[in-house]
């Protein structure tokens, strides 16, 4: 469903966005003008793996999940969308179809950016050093991804898949950092690739050891006892970002 939004109220949702903080108010008043707000109900499918590229998008309100087909009608999850992140961007810098699909998993809200508008601030060089930032950024954690699945045990691809959850939706407490909403375990599942009963045991192993606890709408991470259990480099690197919360 599109909804009405004046040009100066998408405008102000754009300018909290990293990617879009240092273009001229010009500019963003008029990529406002160009764009339209999309609403979606929690299990739509955004767009496609495989569609054609004529629009990035800014999540303003809700999460959504980036989804890649896997055999006999599963998914695979590359990663959660949190508010204020640009998807849907890679693939209109190179004119290629979506590498991956987008699936609404709460009611949420979009700004779409048709292509032309796009690439008319590509012409900012501002806007072209953030944009090649975040294509590294995203490039960076699509390997540490892989690289967990490929040589972490299940516990540490838990413990991983935490440090990653804590980035995107923690906030600090003291010693602690509360993740909210909760991800559900069958989330986390997807997330590194194995079932849901797996990640149950691997979580309540965790809680006994003291390291995490929970309640039904939040989990609570003690960063001492993160730090403690989980020693590989690619999780420190996330729990020494998680640590400048705190």
């Amino acid at each position: 469903m599109t909804v009405a939004m004046s040009p100066a109220v998408i405008s102000s949702w754009l300018r909290r966005v990293p990617l879009f903080a240092a273009v001229p108010e010009a500019e963003l008043e008029a990529v406002a003008r160009g764009s339209r707000v999309l609403q979606r109900r929690r299990g739509a499918r955004i767009f496609e793996e495989g569609s054609v590229a004529d629009c990035c998008l800014v999540l303003t309100e809700g999460r959504a999940k980036a989804v890649m087909s896997g055999e006999r009608d599963t998914e695979i999850i590359l990663g959660m969308i949190e508010p204020l992140t640009v998807v849907g961007e890679l693939a209109l810098i190179d004119r290629s179809t979506r590498s991956a699909a987008i699936v609404a998993t709460e009611d949420c809200q979009f700004i779409r950016i048709p292509v032309e508008t796009f690439d008319l601030l590509r012409g900012n060089a501002a806007f072209q050093q953030r944009l090649l930032a975040q294509v590294v950024a995203t490039l960076r954690k699509a390997n540490d991804q892989l690289r967990a699945l490929s040589t972490f045990g299940t516990t540490d691809r838990v413990g991983w898949c935490l440090a990653r959850l804590a980035q995107a939706r923690g906030r600090a407490n003291g010693g602690t950092v509360t993740v909210e909403p909760r991800p559900t375990h069958q989330e986390m599942a997807e997330l590194i690739g194995c079932s849901r009963e797996t990640v149950t045991r691997a979580l309540t192993v965790l809680k006994r050891k003291k390291c995490i606890s929970w309640t039904h709408s939040t989990l609570e991470i003690d960063i001492a006892t993160f730090k403690r259990l989980f020693r590989s480099d690619l999780i420190q690197g996330d729990v020494t970002e998680i640590t400048r919360m705190v």
